[in-house]
């Protein structure tokens, strides 16, 4: 049997529990357990690159791609999004299709949200899952049509999760240790859409103007279909006579703003041509740190800071336990996911510092009124206002008000071990989750 199977594997379905011999074969023919790949490449440039030259901005490399970090500065960006609007080149992301009979299906077995809820035009997020429970990469899934997906992943995570949903799709990863028979319904058709010639970019226009500024390049029937787009949703529109398409969608806590999946080669002529229609209204390009610092301010979670990274934070932790969605029978890495979930004793926060205070930053150790260490900061940003930011801490600390002790030297938790009693430098203390933004206003009146 074992010669047959090497000679004809096309003849076996050893994946079937009531297989006949299968329980003695499938050592012949064992799926491996994932073990992740070191993927390299050499640095990226973004269709936009030239034009952020051009601007003066200031470049650094993220995620390996060229990207703008600013044109001005980080707080004069940040404050024209939540103030006005802003103008971002995501051309980094990953975009990723997957479609044909069984796409749905596929998504509901990588993905821990149900793609079976979402109808075309809407959109979810959700995350990627190894078999351990461990997070791979969060990510946002567009549903096109009945068969066709759209997926946007991190750019740093961009070949890891290629390499992941390929291997899956391919059925040469162990996707759950307890039920080696676990697998696919069936092959998908994967492609990663900003390769070629034909290949699409992200552009990201966020702030409370940002509706009015697109209506500016918009024919009549399309202005009428964006001023009904609700929030995740999205729809097919024409730019310039350029087909786009617009979703309701962003990274910077804005209750308004657009994420514009544009043609390569039209990206730098549909930029100009936004940033001339919201001149007026005071619209800036903003770069990677802008990015970051609104994020920041919103409590939305980097991936390797406030998921997964040197403290394996999972999605409850983070504070999106409803985007895991248990009902399902089965996704890759649900069973390790239960065990942790009901071992539930820390959680991500957002705290708040009054201004004048000493710079925080990520990695900076986190202690009790008692002055014993009891988590890190994950992330923080100044502004104007005071500094805010993200900390993991045990979860009966993470009720608002609860005050927190920040320390600002030696700057790092890093052989901080706890039990450990330091100076506090810095009282800060635990704020909303979720940054709160203010009704949006009608239409005509941004």
């Amino acid at each position: 049997a074992e010669d047959l199977l090497r000679a004809h594997p096309e003849l076996f379905s050893l994946g079937k529990p009531y297989f006949i011999g299968g329980k003695a074969l499938r050592g012949e023919a064992q799926r491996a357990s994932y073990v992740p790949k070191t993927l390299e490449r050499p640095v990226q440039t973004t269709p936009l690159t030239s034009w952020h030259k051009r601007a003066k901005a200031r470049m650094t490399v993220f995620a390996g791609y060229e990207m703008p970090l600013w044109y001005t500065s980080a707080l004069a960006e940040h404050r024209a999004v939540r103030e006005r609007a802003g103008l971002f080149d995501l051309g980094h992301m990953g975009i990723f299709e997957v479609s044909g009979r069984y796409a749905e299906s596929f998504l509901n077995l990588v993905t821990t949200n149900y793609a079976g809820w979402l109808h075309p035009g809407q959109s979810q997020y959700g995350f990627l899952l190894d078999p351990n429970g461990q997070v791979l990469d969060d990510l946002m899934v567009y549903r096109l049509a009945r068969d066709r997906f759209i997926l946007i992943v991190n750019a740093a995570n961009e070949l890891k999760d290629w390499d992941w949903l390929c291997a899956v799709n391919e059925g040469q990863i162990l996707l759950d240790p307890e039920r080696p028979w676990v697998e696919p319904d069936g092959p998908v058709t994967l492609r990663n859409l900003k390769e070629g010639e034909n290949g699409v970019v992200d552009l990201a226009l966020q702030g409370p103007a940002s509706r009015s500024i697109l209506l500016k390049l918009l024919s009549s029937r399309d202005k009428h279909r964006l001023l009904a787009l609700r929030r995740t949703e999205f729809l097919e529109l024409s730019i310039l006579g350029i087909p786009i398409i617009c979703a309701r969608t962003g990274y910077t806590g804005e209750t308004m703003g657009y994420e514009l999946f544009v043609p390569k080669s039209a990206a730098e002529k549909i930029w100009e041509a936004l940033l001339e229609a919201g001149r007026e209204k005071g619209l800036m390009p903003c770069g990677l740190a802008a990015r970051d610092s609104l994020r920041t301010e919103a409590g939305l979670p980097l991936y390797g800071h406030e998921l997964a990274g040197p403290q394996n934070i999972l999605p409850h932790e983070a504070g999106f336990a409803p985007y895991v969605k248990l009902h399902k029978p089965f996704f890759i890495g649900r069973t390790a996911y239960l065990k942790a979930l009901n071992n539930w004793k820390r959680e991500v926060v957002r705290f708040f510092v009054e201004p004048g205070r000493r710079p925080i930053r990520a990695g900076a150790a986190v202690v009790d009124q008692s002055g014993t260490v009891v988590g890190v900061v994950t992330s923080c940003v100044v502004l104007e206002e005071g500094q805010v930011g993200m900390a993991l801490v045990p979860r009966e600390l993470a009720k608002v008000d609860t005050p927190l002790g920040l320390v600002v030297s030696p700057g790092s938790s890093e052989g901080i071990q706890p039990g450990a009693r330091l100076p506090l430098i810095i009282w800060g203390r635990v704020v909303p989750r979720f940054l709160r933004r203010e009704t949006l206003p009608a239409p005509g009146e941004e």
